[in-house]
């Protein structure tokens, strides 16, 4: 279940979207490079770029679904509502949960 199923189309996927903003100022200021992270394996424990580049792809996801959206497509519900109860946690399959996979 989404837990913004109240909010329009252009909140919600702009909530998921700022993340990406927010993820490359953060990796810029620590000196981390975002990489892509579908198709690999990162190192356990993992560090700081392998964290924000983990967010950064479902940050990056919900910019791609806002220019959809903007030329008229609607993004699937399912994948939305994954994404944002990833980054709203708590729970299973959340960011709150990277704790376990990262140490520095």
């Amino acid at each position: 279940m989404s837990p913004f199923t109240g909010d329009s189309w252009h909140v919600r996927l702009g909530r998921i979207a700022n993340w990406a903003g927010v993820l490359r100022l953060a990796a810029r200021a620590g000196g981390w490079e975002l990489r892509p992270v579908v198709g690999q394996r990162p190192e356990h424990p993992a560090g700081m770029a392998q964290l924000l580049s983990g967010i950064y792809a479902i940050g990056e996801q919900g910019e791609i679904w806002m220019k959809q959206l903007l030329t008229g497509g609607v993004p699937p519900e399912r994948a939305v509502a994954q994404a944002e109860s990833f980054l709203t946690g708590p729970g299973s399959g959340s960011v709150e949960d990277l704790e376990l996979f990262f140490y520095d």
